[in-house]
């Protein structure tokens, strides 16, 4: 079982939206995926209520709790949401899982964060990868962010997700935009996000 965080100091980057798409994509292409909610605003697991599809399931769990959460589970894939501005809940959670994804904004405030959070990973040892979140279409600030990411050592997603009002949309009806607007681009952005994760990333970072 492979267990995914998405881990940032930083609210706002995105994280409980990636991990419920994620995991939805996931599914979609035959694991068995359950989400873990570690934020105590809960906003995965208000997602769960009103989707009408039984997958991904989605739990609830202290950080804490997580290693007993995992044991439990039957999956070949787990996403692990966490709470920002918690440094000891995420260094929690990252002990507990396979790898690490940061997603971060491509902006200088989201860029000068990031350091917090890149520590935290390189303090767990576990395969940790960026990935470029709400990137607006055709902008220098992208290609800059690469560039500022670099130093930190630790590969960027090839995929870019776009700044773009499905995933919002979606997610407000309890969907994903892969069932919500399945042909849509951030369709297409989400697929090829897990396609890399799952064949590169995971695949060669993390013991199978």
């Amino acid at each position: 079982m492979l267990t995914l965080a998405l881990v940032s100091q930083k609210g706002g980057s995105g994280k409980t939206t990636l991990a419920l798409h994620l995991a939805c994509a996931a599914a979609q292409a035959g694991e068995r995926v359950a989400v873990i909610d570690t934020d105590p605003q809960a906003s995965a697991r208000a997602w769960a209520q009103v989707r009408r599809q039984p997958e991904p399931a989605v739990l609830g769990a202290t950080p804490a709790e997580l290693p007993r959460r995992l044991a439990a589970l039957e999956a070949t894939l787990v996403v692990v949401d966490t709470a920002p501005h918690t440094a000891v809940s995420i260094a929690t959670v990252a002990t507990a899982a396979t790898a690490l994804l940061i997603p971060c904004r491509p902006t200088a405030l989201d860029l000068a964060a990031v350091a917090a959070t890149v520590a935290l990973a390189r303090a767990a040892h576990k395969p940790t990868a960026f990935v470029l979140n709400a990137c607006p279409a055709r902008a220098p600030e992208v290609a800059e962010a690469r560039t500022a990411l670099a130093p930190h050592g630790f590969p960027v997603a090839p995929v870019l997700l776009g700044e773009r009002r499905a995933y919002a949309r979606a997610v407000a009806g309890g969907y994903a935009v892969t069932d919500y607007e399945p042909q849509g681009k951030a369709a297409q952005e989400i697929a090829a996000l897990w396609r890399w994760l799952h064949t590169s990333f995971l695949k060669k970072e993390t013991p199978r």
